[in-house]
């Protein structure tokens, strides 16, 4: 978690296959966060995730990958700005 900021709590969220979701909210609300948790790169402290129905618990983006979900960052994280 985050000291002295509750960064989500009792999230629900289903989506099923060919879906697309939009995740909206004020800034701090735990958008960050929760699509973190989902790609691995953050560890819930309570809660569950289920994808087709069975236990969900990425280690890692790479686990995350290997399951089928992937990230597209918001900033551009991945490399350096480059020249046309």
């Amino acid at each position: 978690g985050y000291p002295g900021v509750m960064a989500n709590d009792d999230v629900s969220l289903s989506i099923a296959a060919g879906e697309v979701h939009a995740l909206l909210g004020e800034n701090g609300a735990g958008k960050s966060t929760l699509v973190k948790m989902i790609y691995g790169l953050v560890k819930p402290d309570a809660g569950r995730m289920k994808m087709f129905g069975k236990p969900y618990d990425p280690t890692d983006p790479h686990a995350a990958r290997t399951a089928g979900v992937g990230m597209v960052f918001q900033h551009f994280s991945l490399f350096d700005a480059l020249t046309v």
